[in-house]
């Protein structure tokens, strides 16, 4: 992996939520949700992005307490 940052582990970092981040907007593009292709005002898209952000951060604590 080549990087700038100054130590390893804070580019393994730093990939990490990259990696997240990328894998979230492939979801909301043309992943299940499909955004892109939603008609949704400004106003009802927001909403429904809020509401998936809440079931993916609330999936994601669940299955780190089942671990």
């Amino acid at each position: 992996m080549l990087t700038n940052l100054p130590n390893f582990l804070e580019a393994i970092t730093a990939y990490k939520k990259r990696a997240g981040i990328e894998a979230m907007f492939k979801d909301c593009k043309s992943g299940g949700y499909n955004l892109e292709a939603s008609k949704a005002s400004n106003e009802r898209a927001t909403r429904l992005v809020l509401l998936i952000a809440i079931a993916d951060t609330f999936s994601t604590l669940k299955g780190q307490s089942i671990r």
